[in-house]
């Protein structure tokens, strides 16, 4: 376990779906705690708008980027809308997507049919095989929620087309790198450890004439807390993007990254890897490129209720059992789970 001060002593134990949600340290439910108290004693508004900007910086150190260059936004359609509804394609131009990706990565880009923008849906292994001189964008998953598989980004960088890439599977369990890609969107209450509610979106700076700020708000202008009225010019920077901050989702986020950026993306990498290789050496099947590991069983939704019963979180994903490492887990948490998965668990 990593971070023992802020996880020992806490139900942490065959806690294996941080694909699902993440856990929080004690540190970010004692933020959350004193938020909310401030709620209710009328504490400066302006406290929790200051920690939504130390989030903004803490991911940015943590993916390798500029604070400048990160927008605040709700979820991960959100920020592919952003990007989808400003994308300079029309007839004859394709956009390239996973045919079974998360449908928050999918779905947003739907809307170009309309203006003659050819949607290819494609097998994962085979994304490369759809980029032509035409291909505006390519959008996918770093790593796959169902199954765990990594994208082959470093095919898609260097293409000539636009990579829009959602790391929520990525972020705070494997190691991210910003080089050649154009957009990174990341939710955070999945393995960067916050209360649900807030999302980063990484642009980078040659892409962001591009888009046409169509979610501007207040916090858009270049000072915002002067004057709340009338129609200023906007920020140069991914702060045009942003929209409303969920006060209290980044009075939370805030010490769950600095816990995570304390603690080093590579070494987080390194820890969650190595559960996820045991588990899958131990079940003879294929070692995992991320965190997250597929099992196939004859019922997916039984199998999920069983472990349950044995004290073992996971979930039912695509016909599977999908199980996910993280930084509180160690390795009687991957014997908890061999133990009750039993001689029913066959390779995939």
């Amino acid at each position: 376990m990593l971070a023992p001060s802020e996880y020992e002593g806490t139900p942490t134990r065959g806690y294996l779906d941080s694909a699902t949600y993440g856990l929080p340290p004690r540190s970010t439910l004692r933020a959350l705690e004193e938020a909310l108290e401030g709620w209710r004693t009328r504490r400066r508004w302006r406290d929790w708008e200051e920690d939504a900007e130390a989030c903004r910086s803490l991911f940015a150190a943590f993916v390798g980027a500029r604070a400048e260059d990160v927008a605040l936004v709700s979820t991960v359609s959100a920020g592919a809308g952003i990007v989808a509804a400003s994308l300079p394609a029309g007839p004859g131009d394709n956009v390239v997507l996973y045919e079974r990706d998360f449908m928050s990565v999918v779905l947003p880009w739907r809307g170009l049919r309309a203006r003659g923008v050819e949607l290819r849906l494609l097998p994962l292994e085979r994304l490369s095989d759809g980029i032509d001189e035409r291909t505006a964008l390519v959008a996918v998953s770093s790593v796959q929620s169902a199954d765990g598989a990594v994208a082959d980004l470093a095919a898609l960088k260097g293409t000539g087309a636009r990579l829009f890439v959602d790391a929520t599977q990525a972020v705070g369990a494997v190691a991210t790198d910003l080089d050649g890609v154009d957009y990174l969107v990341t939710h955070a209450y999945k393995w960067l450890l916050s209360p649900r509610g807030l999302s980063f979106l990484y642009v980078r700076p040659e892409r962001r004439p591009e888009i046409e700020p169509w979610t501007a708000g207040w916090k858009s202008c270049p000072s915002p807390y002067e004057d709340y009225y009338g129609f200023p010019e906007l920020t140069e920077d991914a702060r045009r993007l942003d929209v409303s901050v969920p006060w209290f989702a980044a009075a939370g986020a805030r010490p769950s990254l600095e816990l995570l950026l304390s603690l080093g993306a590579e070494r987080i990498a390194e820890h969650n890897l190595a559960l996820a290789a045991r588990f899958t050496e131990e079940l003879g099947q294929p070692a995992s490129s991320s965190p997250i590991v597929r099992v196939e069983v004859d019922d997916p939704e039984a199998a999920v209720e069983r472990l349950r019963d044995a004290g073992v979180a996971c979930s039912a994903r695509g016909g599977s059992v999908r199980f996910s490492f993280h930084l509180y887990n160690d390795e009687e948490d991957v014997d908890l789970a061999l133990e009750a998965l039993g001689t029913r668990a066959h390779a995939s």
